[in-house]
């Protein structure tokens, strides 16, 4: 099972839970009970931004408020992905973005080698 890192916002105490990408049930902190935000800066170190994996797509961000929503739909879809707190998915891989791509129906004008194009 994947591992994630949580941070509180209030006192920001971090924790690590192992549990499975479904479970998008909150975390609370152990010491205030606020409930933590997930931490992909320290999940992602460095990678999180540029051309590797992971990295987080502005370009097919929502609105914050329809993460959840977004995330329970990427699943019925079959490509279970997660978000930042910006709205941002976050891609694994070049197969899961080509994955995610197709399910939506969109591609990248600007391709390269693997990346999603249309049919």
């Amino acid at each position: 099972m994947p591992q994630y890192t949580y941070k509180c916002p209030a006192c920001e105490n971090r924790k690590v839970v192992i549990r499975p990408m479904a479970d998008d049930s909150p975390v609370l902190c152990g010491k205030c009970a606020f409930v933590m935000n997930r931490d992909f800066k320290t999940d992602f170190g460095r990678q999180f931004h540029g051309d590797t994996y992971p990295y987080a797509s502005s370009a097919l961000g929502v609105h914050p408020d329809e993460v959840k929503h977004r995330m329970k739909f990427d699943r019925d879809m079959g490509v279970p992905t997660e978000y930042n707190s910006e709205g941002d998915p976050i891609m694994r891989s070049a197969a899961h973005r080509r994955q995610f791509c197709r399910a939506y129906g969109v591609h990248d004008r600007n391709a390269g080698y693997s990346d999603p194009v249309p049919d």
